[in-house]
């Protein structure tokens, strides 16, 4: 079957549904919600950090067609998704082993725990840095004293308190509501940040023109990558959903929400603290100020709540090693979510600095926005192969996407060991 006409089926039999009638679920996920998650998975760090990635990067406008030319690889990766997907498969890992084979799953089932638990280690600092923003509002900077509010005790306290309990969900659905309360919340930080810049115009702010080194201009796309990577949490909620044409919806509603708000952060912040701005955004304003507090408690509110959807999508990449039967499924999904939230904890705790995890992260991400569904496409074409202008068309798409993936992986790998050797890299401005 040909690209075209895997489309041609899409559109002329949108209301289709995604499962099969013998394993079709009675209740379905609406595609709002799903956008929501989608939202929920994709926003949260990138948002704090990307408009330091412009900065890196060499200014607006170099990183806006960067920008944009990252937003249309991302949607077109939904798009091979689409094409791809023939069958009721629950999560990301599943797919790839469908379409690519076993080595290929085994080979995308490590990088997403390797994303997942780096993420979660960065969730977690970055509710540290919040706690260190409200405290210092609240108690004064002489909090620090106190051993009940030092930054790594509130840490564990409000973490075990607040996200712990929903990382045992069976199904990705029941976090749907916890998500939709983490989008709310950060709308505030991306409506805040506009608003500061507009209301308080600054003033003496040196901004960059151009990059200082062509080779700046390629700084921006690990965090571009990680801003938008919401692919291996796409696929278990379109697996919710009851249509094509709810998947659709939901795709261009995030992509739409992130678009907008990714955009309006990065010029906004950057026009407003220029070169000086720190890799959190936050960490920029005046912690004092009632508008950044608030921002700061929205922040922390939407990272507690996106916690435990990654954990779900690392707990189901786990899963897919395992070869025991259904009645031990129980002890070992607690097993695993004891281990994952306890070990995060400890690296967030003894590892606070977030600046070149984004770096490696976003190396990760390219994996699954280009290379994977680029493979996927490929052995999708290759299983019914007929020779056609559209299959080449196909394939030389597919080329493409594994090509652009291993060039910005290994590029973004390069650049943080560099960074890393060479100390280069900026470190969180932790009060305590």
């Amino acid at each position: 079957m040909s690209l075209q006409s895997d489309i041609i089926s899409i559109v002329t039999d949108e209301n289709a549904y995604l499962i099969r009638n013998d394993v079709k679920k009675e209740s379905h996920m609406s595609w709002i919600m799903a956008a929501g998650l989608i939202v929920n998975a994709a926003m949260g760090a990138g948002l704090l950090n990307i408009a330091k990635a412009y900065d890196d990067a060499g200014g607006i406008t170099v990183s806006s067609i960067l920008h944009a030319i990252v937003v249309l690889l991302v949607i077109g990766a939904y798009a091979i998704l689409f094409v791809c997907c023939d069958k009721s498969i629950a999560s990301y890992e599943a797919f790839v082993l469908v379409k690519c084979g076993k080595f290929w799953q085994r080979v995308c089932s490590v990088c997403i725990i390797l994303y997942m638990y780096g993420l979660s280690i960065t969730f977690f600092i970055i509710i540290g840095d919040q706690l260190d923003r409200f405290l210092t509002f609240v108690v004064g900077e002489h909090y620090c004293s106190h051993w009940y509010l030092d930054r790594r005790f509130m840490i564990i306290i409000t973490s075990m308190v607040l996200v712990f309990p929903l990382c045992f969900s069976k199904t990705i659905k029941f976090l749907q509501i916890p998500s939709m309360l983490g989008v709310l919340a950060i709308i505030y930080v991306v409506i805040m940040v506009p608003v500061e810049y507009f209301v308080h115009p600054p003033k003496d702010v040196i901004i960059k023109k151009s990059p200082d080194s062509w080779t700046d201009i390629f700084l921006v796309l690990p965090t571009m990558c990680f801003s938008y990577q919401a692919h291996v949490n796409a696929v278990p909620v379109f697996v919710s959903l009851k249509t094509r044409a709810e998947c659709v919806k939901a795709t261009l509603a995030s992509t739409i929400v992130l678009i907008c708000s990714y955009c309006s952060v990065a010029i906004c912040g950057y026009l407003t603290f220029g070169i000086t701005i720190d890799h959190d955004i936050l960490m920029s304003y005046d912690p004092k100020l009632l508008p950044v507090l608030i921002a700061v408690i929205m922040v922390a509110i939407k990272t507690y709540t996106a916690y435990p959807v990654n954990l779900f999508c690392g707990r189901i990449a786990i899963d897919s090693f395992s070869t025991s039967n259904k009645e031990s499924s129980i002890k070992r999904r607690v097993i695993i979510v004891c281990l994952w939230f306890f070990s995060t904890l400890v690296g967030a705790v003894f590892l606070p600095n977030i600046s070149l995890a984004i770096h490696y992260l976003g190396a990760l991400a390219a994996s699954f926005i280009f290379i994977f569904p680029g493979l996927c496409l490929y052995f999708h074409i290759e299983e019914q192969w007929i020779y056609s202008w559209h299959n080449v068309l196909s394939i030389s798409i597919a080329i493409f996407y594994v090509a652009v993936g291993v060039f910005i992986t290994l590029l973004t790998l390069v650049q943080s060991l560099m960074a890393d050797i060479g100390s280069k890299a900026s470190t969180n401005k932790n009060i305590c």
